[in-house]
């Protein structure tokens, strides 16, 4: 177990105790001498009768005879005492219902829902039979044996998020039935809640949460009670700096244990042998160094993340085989791969944001392997295989190796992963990586290996043949082999953004030395090649690939032949092209019936083809062009599926625009609805689209004609001027020509 703990010199050693820890208990339970004693479990809740006390000797006798002597008088004055006590209990009595219905809370199926109300005390006129009381939220610093006794059946309490320093001996020992306690986030470490003998005996009890309290020391010891039939315990978010021997006596049936952000830097020996039943334990958020003699053969779930362990050892010769399926070690600082061999349930494996470094080779057959990095599940995951194998690891689902220093992943590392469904090597420092061995991860679904530095890619054939997401971006790919992904038969998303990665033509282009074929891949659906550098994309790069998204965008300079796209007509839904310099679009954009998104914006576009039958886009990005208009003839095969349109950062004309501005008025398409449309009338003056009137485009028209009828005139004057100061001219050179004669 991880029970048997000894801390030497900065380590945790998880080990047997030997012979001279196992006796018993010196101390029993504590149990209160001399308190209050609580109200019986049978309490109506009307009124409490005290016992009457005895009359002095000779008091009837002498009351006798001052009345007279006579005797009939004694059972008319027991009458008349009787009617004023039954006059007293019906007043208690609707006193309490006319309170009742005053109270906030709100009662459903037997649960007193009084959470976040502000109260300053248990309410004491809830009904009695009620099973859970919900007082999460409140100003409560003391909860005391009346009211809360009155509440026998109670079941579930929740007391959380109050300011709960005291709690008066007894409390909880008043409600017999109670299962589920929620203490979380009071104030139990600073107040009286410890003075007073803790939780005490609490026999049925099977979930406690204790967490938040600022707990520190022995004060858990002091606080916790016998509780045989406790399953869940929680003592996360306290001050806790080390687990004594005998900390956890008294719960043996505890199988989950919480105790994650903490300040834990010691384990004494022996502290988790009292829970032999402990399968999930989360020692996350602490101050641990390292682990050593790790021996809990019955825990399934481990979570050691977030410490500061540079080691994980195992006990050298276990008893038992060992259960453990889900394995937590990020955030720590391993150096190495953790020996794992004595593991074979293992199915998820975190360790990711260390410093471990694979060695360049492992022996084949080696059982001494050391292993990965940050998660990828939240949860455990079942194995379809029940059946433990002779080979460490070989059950193994998800292995996270990500965040770490990883420069080569040899091939042994690889070879008995035969389960492993999810692999995350991201963010390392990987130059290459290689699967060549036939067989090689035959049940592998996700691949990352983004974010290192990676030149080069071998995939045999025959290899990661379940393999459904290979994630390559931020890398430095540019020369693979044509048929490096068209060898993946189960191949759907393929992210290969950021690298310096070619597409090659169809097979009537060929491509450029080095280029990668991406057509005739029949599973690949989802392909992003945005940031690739690339300058061609040439006919007919992806056919017979039925893509549903494409993303070709943040390439400055791409051209996009006549046919690049051919093939994809009926399957593409999503196809991103921004920030490529487009000047033109040879791209037949109404054929694709299905797509839903296009992305065109951060270009130099300024014409669109014609959509004259109905289609399915319904996002379309025109962002940064220079559109100056979008003509109804041209876009009004969008008008029945069109939701959302983008034209921020285009030189649009206020005049022309009859269709945008319709969809602006009457609110068919979203069009820029974070920011207004801004327009130019001429060359100068700008005005919000959604302003302009129709009269003002023929204001302005008039004014054109107006102008352009002035010139004209001017025109004509100048030339008839002109014409007759020529002939002028003339006669007036013949006739001074004549008088010289």
């Amino acid at each position: 177990m991880f029970g048997s703990t000894v801390r030497t010199a900065g380590r945790v050693v998880l080990g047997p105790r030997g012979s001279e820890s196992q006796g018993a208990w010196p101390g029993g339970p504590c149990y209160l001498k001399g308190g209050r004693r609580p109200l019986a479990a049978g309490w109506s809740g009307a009124a409490a009768v005290r016992p009457r006390r005895a009359r002095p000797p000779g008091l009837c006798e002498r009351c006798a005879e001052e009345s007279g002597g006579g005797g009939g008088a004694e059972p008319g004055r027991a009458m008349s005492h009787q009617i004023l006590l039954l006059l007293a209990m019906l007043t208690l009595v609707l006193a309490i219902s006319q309170r009742r219905e005053q109270v906030p809370c709100r009662t459903v199926n037997k649960e007193a829902l009084c959470h976040g109300l502000g109260l300053l005390q248990v309410p004491s006129v809830l009904s009695l039979d009620i099973q859970a009381l919900y007082l999460s939220g409140n100003q409560l610093q003391s909860i005391l044996v009346s009211p809360l006794g009155f509440y026998t059946a109670l079941r579930h309490l929740d007391l959380s998020d109050n300011q709960i320093s005291f709690l008066q001996a007894g409390v909880f020992q008043a409600l017999p039935y109670l299962e589920h306690l929620n203490l979380a986030h009071n104030r139990l470490a600073t107040g009286m809640a410890l003075n007073s003998g803790g939780l005490g005996r609490l026999p049925l009890l099977v979930s406690l949460d204790l967490s938040g309290n600022s707990l520190h020391g022995n004060l858990v010891e002091r606080l916790l009670g016998e509780t045989p039939r406790l399953r869940k315990l929680s003592l996360s978010e306290n001050s806790l700096t080390r687990l004594a021997r005998h900390t956890f006596w008294g719960m043996p049936a505890v199988e989950q244990l919480d105790l994650h952000s903490n300040v834990l830097m010691d384990i004494e020996d022996g502290a988790f042998e009292a829970l032999p039943h402990l399968t999930h334990l989360n020692l996350s958020r602490n101050s641990l160094t390292c682990i050593s003699d790790f021996s809990l053969q019955q825990l399934r779930v481990l979570d050691l993340s977030c410490n500061s362990i540079e080691a994980f050892q195992t006990a050298p010769e276990p008893q038992t085989q060992f259960q453990l399926a889900w394995l937590d070690l990020r955030e720590n600082k391993l150096l190495h791969f953790p020996d794992l061999a004595v593991f074979p349930r293992l199915i998820y494996l975190n360790v990711s944001n260390n410093l471990i470094q694979l060695p360049a080779g492992l022996p084949r057959g080696s059982e001494d392997l050391h292993a990965p990095s940050e998660g990828w599940s939240a949860s455990p995951l079942s194995n379809p295989s029940g059946n433990a194998s002779t080979h460490p690891l070989s059950q193994l689902l998800n292995l996270d190796l990500s965040y770490n220093e990883i420069e080569l992943v040899p091939a042994s590392f690889l070879e008995h992963l035969t389960s492993l469904r999810f692999l995350n090597l991201s963010r390392n420092c990987l130059r290459s990586f290689e699967a060549r061995q036939v067989g090689s991860l035959p049940c592998l679904v996700l691949l990352d290996l983004s974010h290192n530095v990676l030149e080069a890619l071998e995939l045999g054939t025959k290899v990661l043949g379940s393999l459904q997401t290979l994630l390559l971006q931020d890398n430095a790919l540019q020369a693979l082999p044509p048929y490096t992904f068209a060898s993946l038969a189960s191949l759907q998303r393929l992210n290969l953004q950021g690298n310096q990665v070619s597409p090659c033509g169809g097979p009537a282009e060929p491509g450029p030395p080095g280029c990668v074929d991406f057509s005739g891949i029949p599973t690949l659906h989802v392909l992003n090649m945005a940031g690739n550098s690339m300058e061609m994309l040439r006919a007919g790069s992806f056919l017979h690939t039925p893509l549903t998204e494409l993303d070709l965008s943040t390439n400055p300079g791409l051209d996009v032949a006549t046919g690049a796209l051919v093939g994809l007509e009926a399957s593409l839904e999503v196809l991103e092209l921004q920030g490529n310099g487009l000047t033109v679009l040879r791209v037949d954009l109404p054929c694709f019936l299905r797509l839903k998104r296009l992305n065109l914006a951060e270009n130099q576009l300024s014409h669109l083809p014609a959509w004259t039958r109905a289609v399915s886009l319904e996002v379309l990005d025109l962002r940064n062009n220079s559109f100056s208009l979008l003509p109804g003839n041209a876009m009004g095969g969008l008008e029945t599926s069109l939701r959302r349109l983008y034209l921020q950062g285009n030189p649009l004309s206020c005049c022309g625009n009859g269709w945008l501005a319709a969809q602006l008025h009457q609110g068919r398409v979203d069009v820029d609805a974070t920011q207004d449309l801004i327009c130019r009338f001429g060359s100068q003056e700008e005005l919000s689209l959604s302003l302009v009137r129709p009269e003002d485009c023929e204001k302005g028209g008039l004014k054109n004609v107006n102008l352009i009828l002035l010139l004209s005139f001017t025109l004509v004057s100048a030339i008839v001027l002109t014409t007759l100061a020529t002939i002028c001219f003339l006669r007036r050179q013949k006739l001074s020509q004549q008088y010289k004669a």
